[in-house]
C-alpha cells in the first residue's frame, strides 16, 4: 500500500492564509455583469464645484487679510443656497480627510471665507489656536473670519496650546460671543478656566468634549456646573465627556445631583459614581440614555436597570472577573437597548451562540451593533439582517453566509432586511482572524453582494479583506448606485483599475477612497491616473485617493 506524500509546509501567517484562501476565481459560464450608466452633474453642482475650486485656488497664494476679507464680501453677491452647497461640500469633505490622517487644516479652513451670520454651518469647524506670547499676536486669517462672521457655526473643534493666557482668554471669549448658536464643542488640552469661560458664555451648549485634557479637575467641573444651571436661559447640556481627565468620581457624582438632565458621560465608566449616587438618593432614577461599561457584571447590570431605565446605548467590555460575571445573554436585564457596543477580552466569553440567540431576542430593537475583541468566529449575516431589520450600523470582525438559507434571507424581496444600514464594517483587524479551511467563498461573495445591493443609504463602507471582484462590484452598483457613500475602504482584494473608475464616477457622494494600493495590479502611476480622473465632470465633492 503506497503512503501518501505528505510534506510539512511551513505554516502561514493567518491573516495571510485567509486571504490567499478567499482569492476569487470567476466562473467560467457566468452571465455579463448588468451595465452601469455613468450621470452627469447638474448645472448648478458645476457652478458650487468651481467656485469652490476658484476660491480655494486663489486663497492658495497667501493674500494678506485685507484681500481674503475683500473676498469674502465678493462672495456675499452669491445666491444663498450655492454659498451653503459649497461650505457644506468643502467642510464635509474636510472633516472625512482629516478623520483619515490628513493634515490639510489650512486647506480645510479655507472655505471660511465663505461664512456670513445669517448662514447656517452644520459641519464641525476645526480651528487651531497658536502659541502665543504675553502680548498677543497677529491670528491667522481662518481666525478672524469665524469672529468676524462665525455667527452660524454649530458645532466647533478647538485644538488649544499648552499655556493658555491672557491673549488666548480674550480669543475664545471673542469666538464664543460672535458664535453664539454653538451647540457641540470639542476642546483639545482644555483647562479649567477654559471650560468655564466656554459654559459661561455658550447659553446653548448640547454637548461639551474634553476628553484627553488631564489639566479639567474637579472645580472646573464645578464651574461648568455652575454656569450651566445658573445660565440665562434653561439647562440644555446633556453630553459631557470627561474621559482621561482629573475629574475624580466626587466629581461626577456632583454632577448627577445637580444636573439630572445629563444623558451621557461619554466614554467615561461612571458605574461607581451611579452606586455612590443609589446610596445617597436612595434609588432616584436618572436621565441617562448612554453609558460605558469597562466590566460588565450581573451587580452592575441591576444598577443600570434601576438607576437608568432609559437607557438606550451601552458600550460594554466583556472579560474575567473573580466575581458572578455577565454573559451577553444577561443584557435583556435592559429592556430598551437599542445600540450595542460590545469588546471582549476573552474569547469564551462571546460565542456564535450567544449572539444569535441575542439577536432573536433583540434584534428587531435594534439600530447600531458593533463587535469587536477576541473573536475567534464568523457571524451569520443573513441571521443578523433577518433578526435585526432596523440596523442602521454594523461592524463585525468577520462574517459569512454559511448556508443557501442565510443566502435567500439577504435576497428576499419586499422585506426591509438591511434597508436603513449607514454604516458596514468587516474588518479583520477589529478582532482575531477565524480559521476559514472549508469555507464556501462563492456563497460569501454572493451573500455580500446581495446585502451591499440592499444598502441604499449606506454612508462608510470597509472591508478588510474582501473577496469581491469587478462583476460583483458592477451588479452591485447596476441596482445601487449608492448616491450617500462618503468613505470607501477596501483592502487586500484583486479588484483593478476599472473598478476603482467605476466607484468614483458612480458613486458622486464619494470623499474618501483608502486602500487602493493593497489592490492587486494597482501600481503607483495607475494611483495618479484615479486622482486626475477623480476631477471630472461626474462629481460634485472632492475625492481624496488614499494608498
Amino acid at each position: 500500500m503506497a503512503v501518501a506524500w505528505d510534506l510539512p509546509l511551513p505554516r502561514l501567517p493567518q491573516a495571510l492564509a485567509r486571504h490567499q484562501e478567499a482569492t476569487p476565481l470567476t466562473p467560467h459560464m457566468r452571465a455579463p455583469p448588468p451595465p452601469v450608466h455613468a450621470q452627469i452633474i447638474s448645472l448648478a453642482s458645476m457652478c458650487s464645484k468651481f467656485w469652490l475650486e476658484k476660491v480655494q485656488y486663489v486663497l492658495k497664494r497667501d493674500l494678506p487679510k485685507s484681500q481674503v476679507f475683500a473676498l469674502n464680501r465678493f462672495l456675499t453677491q452669491l445666491p444663498r443656497e450655492l454659498r451653503a452647497c459649497m461650505i457644506h461640500n468643502a467642510l464635509r469633505s474636510g472633516g472625512l480627510h482629516l478623520a483619515h490622517g490628513n493634515r490639510e487644516l489650512p486647506s480645510v479652513n479655507r472655505a471660511l471665507v465663505l461664512l456670513t451670520s445669517e448662514l447656517p454651518v452644520r459641519e464641525p469647524v476645526y480651528i487651531t489656536l497658536p502659541k502665543v506670547g504675553p502680548d498677543g499676536a497677529d491670528w491667522s486669517p481662518d481666525l478672524e473670519l469665524l469672529v468676524r462672521s462665525g455667527e452660524g457655526v454649530q458645532k466647533l473643534v478647538l485644538f488649544l496650546p499648552l499655556t493658555i493666557n491672557d491673549p488666548i482668554k480674550k480669543l475664545l471669549t471673542d469666538i464664543c460671543r460672535t458664535c453664539r448658536r454653538l451647540q457641540h464643542i470639542t476642546l483639545h488640552q482644555a483647562t479649567d478656566d477654559v471650560v468655564t469661560l466656554v459654559t459661561r458664555h455658550c447659553s446653548l451648549l448640547v454637548s461639551l468634549d474634553v476628553s484627553g485634557s488631564e489639566m479639567v479637575t474637579d472645580e472646573g467641573l464645578a464651574r461648568v456646573v455652575t454656569n450651566v444651571k445658573w445660565g440665562p436661559n434653561d439647562p440644555r447640556l446633556t453630553h459631557l465627556d470627561l474621559d482621561k481627565t482629573s475629574v475624580t468620581d466626587e466629581g461626577i457624582l456632583n454632577v448627577l445631583s445637580r444636573l439630572p438632565e445629563i444623558t451621557s458621560f461619554g466614554k467615561r465608566d461612571i458605574l461607581d459614581p451611579l452606586q455612590m449616587f443609589d446610596e445617597l438618593t436612595e434609588g432616584t432614577k436618572t436621565k441617562l440614555s448612554e453609558i460605558n461599561v469597562k466590566c460588565v457584571t450581573i451587580s452592575r447590570l441591576q444598577t443600570l436597570k434601576k438607576l437608568c431605565p432609559d437607557l438606550q446605548k451601552i458600550q460594554a467590555t466583556f472579560q474575567e472577573h473573580p466575581g458572578p460575571g455577565a454573559t451577553l445573554n444577561d443584557l435583556r436585564l435592559l429592556p430598551n437597548l437599542t445600540q450595542l457596543r460590545l469588546s471582549v477580552k476573552e474569547p469564551f466569553l462571546l460565542t456564535q451562540a450567544n449572539l444569535n440567540d441575542l439577536a432573536w431576542n433583540m434584534g428587531s430593537r435594534l439600530t447600531v451593533l458593533r463587535l469587536s475583541g477576541d473573536v475567534y468566529w464568523e457571524a451569520d449575516l443573513g441571521l443578523l439582517a433577518g433578526h435585526c431589520p432596523g440596523l442602521e450600523e454594523l461592524s463585525l470582525p468577520a462574517a459569512t453566509v454559511p448556508t443557501k438559507d442565510s443566502l435567500a434571507t439577504l435576497k428576499a424581496q419586499g422585506t426591509m432586511t438591511l434597508s436603513r444600514l449607514r454604516v458596514f464594517e468587516l474588518d479583520c483587524m477589529a478582532g482575531v482572524g477565524p480559521k476559514a479551511w472549508a469555507k464556501d467563498y462563492n456563497l460569501s461573495r454572493s451573500g455580500l453582494v446581495a446585502a451591499l445591493s440592499r444598502c441604499t443609504y449606506l454612508r462608510r463602507l470597509l472591508l478588510r479583506p474582501t473577496a469581491l471582484v469587478d462583476d460583483d462590484l458592477r451588479e452591485v452598483l447596476a441596482c445601487n448606485r449608492m448616491t450617500a457613500l462618503e468613505v470607501v475602504e477596501l483592502y487586500n482584494c484583486v479588484l483593478g483599475v476599472e473598478a476603482a473608475q467605476l466607484l468614483i464616477d458612480t458613486c458622486t457622494n464619494l470623499h474618501v477612497l483608502k486602500g487602493v494600493r493593497t489592490w492587486r495590479g494597482i501600481t503607483l502611476l495607475d494611483l495618479v491616473a484615479l486622482r486626475k480622473h477623480s476631477r471630472g465632470h461626474r462629481r460634485v465633492s472632492e475625492l481624496k485617493v488614499l494608498p
